[in-house]
């Protein structure tokens, strides 16, 4: 909401602060261990709320992309921006372990400059998008637009009922527009809009697939040595072949199917012709393969089960961006801070209630049934595709 009204990148720059110093806090009190408890890294958590860590960076710049980028291209630019991130965590721990043979403090150090090398570069040169926001309301969307010159012809025009009925709605219709609702309760109007239908719809996919997903392979990592007799550095290898597939769909599966889903619409001049439309069909697809992963994780039973399941989950990796850009689309794009907001929101509280549910599960599982604690991503995966299919157009 503080994006909506102060602009995107006094925010950014925050959240990179925060960050930056709860790091900074953190590697303190590991250089001072013998003067200083170690459990006090607990309390580097409330920096945060100086500008939110990575969560409200992470929103930030996915705001910033939707103020400035059609939406043709905006589910695209979203893949990239995740691609980007698997790409750090999948060479990320590799660099790490080289450096960490010349000292532990190196990659450590490492990460505290890339922090602050890379924020300072976004805030001096990222610019700031929010003024493309403040264009007049379109006609079609929450409220029209009452012009001056067809009031006065009206005026002339009508009788006295007439003028005094038109008079009544002009009142009703200038209360109910965007600028005097945002000044009047821009959260509530914000909320209201993302939990009406089809956005509600689009919810569970925008900010529940990453939580579900993430915990989802904390368990595989916990259960192939248990089951399998598996050693951890043959389990790590399981995160790799999910990033190697996740860049695979991000990058090229999901680009090249939306440009042959576009040649073929526009030879056969079909309804899927809509950038939106295309993305609700490649959306419907993923959730799909986010279901069917999940079902191989909870038959489990052998390796190549499991194997198969981690991988076609990371088919439907696009579930979380595809969804996101139909959301967009179906509030407006006047609300994109907020929502974004939201979702940054949710995803935190997502993450914190499966971790917390999923591992009690993972306890009972240990004693009846290993699957147990995959049903979590099962039902996950089945509602959001249950309500991502129940999304039948996007108005704009």
């Amino acid at each position: 909401m503080l994006s909506d009204k102060v602009g995107r990148v006094p925010v950014l720059a925050l959240s990179i602060i925060s960050l930056f110093l709860s790091e900074a806090c953190d590697l303190l009190i590991c250089w001072k261990w013998h003067h200083v408890p170690l459990r006090a890294i607990w309390g580097s958590g409330a920096i945060m709320l100086l500008g939110g860590g990575r969560g409200v960076a992470e929103a930030m710049v996915f705001t910033s992309i939707a103020d400035v980028i059609p939406e043709s291209k905006r589910a695209t630019c979203f893949q990239w921006v995740v691609a980007a991130v698997l790409s750090s965590e999948l060479f990320g721990p590799l660099i790490a372990n080289r450096l960490t043979e010349i000292s532990i403090w190196c990659p450590l150090l490492l990460e505290l400059g890339l922090i602050a090398a890379g924020g300072l570069v976004l805030v001096l040169f990222m610019p700031e998008t929010l003024p493309a926001r403040n264009s007049p309301v379109l006609v079609g969307e929450d409220t029209p637009i009452m012009s001056n010159s067809s009031n006065n012809n009206n005026d002339n025009n009508i009788t006295t009922n007439n003028n005094t009925n038109k008079t009544t709605n002009t009142i009703d219709n200038i209360t109910e527009t965007p600028e005097n609702s945002s000044s009047q309760s821009p959260t509530k109007s914000a909320l209201a809009t993302i939990f009406r239908r089809p956005a509600i719809y689009l919810l569970p996919g925008s900010i529940l697939a990453m939580p579900a997903v993430t915990s989802q392979y904390g368990i595989v990592m916990r259960i192939m040595p248990i089951q399998f007799n598996w050693p951890l550095s043959r389990a790590s290898l399981l995160f790799s072949l999910n990033a190697a597939v996740t860049l695979l769909t991000l990058l090229l599966i999901l680009p090249a199917t939306s440009y042959l889903l576009y040649r073929r619409s526009s030879s056969s001049s079909s309804s899927s012709s809509s950038p939106l439309q295309r993305d609700r069909i490649l959306a419907r697809a993923s959730v799909v393969l986010f279901v069917l992963g999940s079902l191989f994780l909870v038959v489990g039973g052998r390796v190549s089960l499991v194997i198969l399941g981690v991988a076609v989950s990371a088919l439907g990796s696009g579930v979380p961006t595809l969804c996101r850009t139909l959301l967009i689309a179906s509030v407006g794009e006047q609300r994109t801070g907020s929502v974004f907001g939201v979702i940054a929101a949710g995803e935190v509280l997502g993450m914190l209630a499966c971790e917390l549910i999923i591992g009690p599960l993972f306890d009972i599982g240990l004693r009846t049934w290993l699957g147990l604690p995959f049903c979590l991503g099962m039902v996950i995966s089945t509602t959001t595709c249950v309500l991502t299919w129940l999304v039948r157009d996007i108005d704009v």
